[in-house]
């Protein structure tokens, strides 16, 4: 049946050049296909069979040497892409991921390569507001990389998420100082928290600091009465 149709088809088609190349894909002899498009000056149905094949390596050749536009031949840089990403050759695959700018790939292949400096410095190729800086954040959260999360969730406009990213890794003079410095509103009730960490570290002028900077003054004489308390005992 469907060569039958086949014939059909080719009995639409006056070019004989162009019956022979659609012949010989037929029959899968696709490299004579593709000489006989190029005699008819039709690279763009070489093309056509080639994506049509999946065969991106060619599409990429056959445009680099004139044929096509850039969306086709981006088309196949992302899917060259794909074809090492899904056998895990990842670092050819960011090779053609950033050559199509597909930031969203480029982050999971930096990812898996553990390349952070390579991801830290995606982040500021990605445009502000962008919904992959949150993912990336929190890919730099679960690996311990407190300043490149901050930054992340900075460019993604989520200014509590940093601070929060910076107590979950205890680094609570950063999430103060990102406080102080985007007048968050919570701010008070961070800088108890902080106070309270210090408590259990036993640094009690630090808390005292804290408590005061938090307006918590019953928190502050009761902790200066039980340090003046340990100082006169001591």
């Amino acid at each position: 049946y469907h060569g039958i149709q086949f014939v059909k088809q080719l009995q639409t088609c006056d070019d004989v050049l162009k019956q022979q190349a659609q012949i010989a894909s037929y029959f899968k002899r696709f490299d004579d296909a593709e000489k006989l498009y190029a005699e008819l000056d039709r690279s763009d149905l070489a093309i056509e069979m080639r994506m049509h094949l999946g065969d991106w390596f060619k599409v990429e050749k056959l445009v680099q040497v004139g044929a096509g536009d850039d969306n086709t031949l981006t088309l196949a840089w992302n899917n060259i892409g794909h074809y090492f990403a899904d056998r895990k050759k990842w670092s050819k695959a960011v090779a053609y991921f950033a050559k199509a700018k597909n930031v969203e790939k480029l982050a999971d292949c930096f990812y898996a390569l553990e390349d952070f400096l390579g991801l830290d410095k995606l982040v500021n190729m990605v445009p502000e507001g962008h919904v992959l800086l949150r993912d990336v954040a929190k890919k730099f959260v679960g690996v311990g990389l407190c300043e490149s999360a901050v930054k992340a969730y900075l460019r993604a406009g989520d200014v509590k998420a940093a601070i929060d990213s910076c107590v979950i890794l205890n680094q609570w003079d950063k999430a103060v100082e990102l406080a102080e410095r985007h007048n968050f509103q919570q701010i008070e009730a961070l800088l108890g928290k902080y106070a309270g960490h210090l408590l259990e570290e036993q640094q009690v002028i630090g808390a005292i600091d804290l408590f005061r900077k938090a307006n918590k003054h019953t928190e502050v004489a009761s902790l200066l009465t039980k340090l003046a308390k340990s100082v006169a005992t001591s």
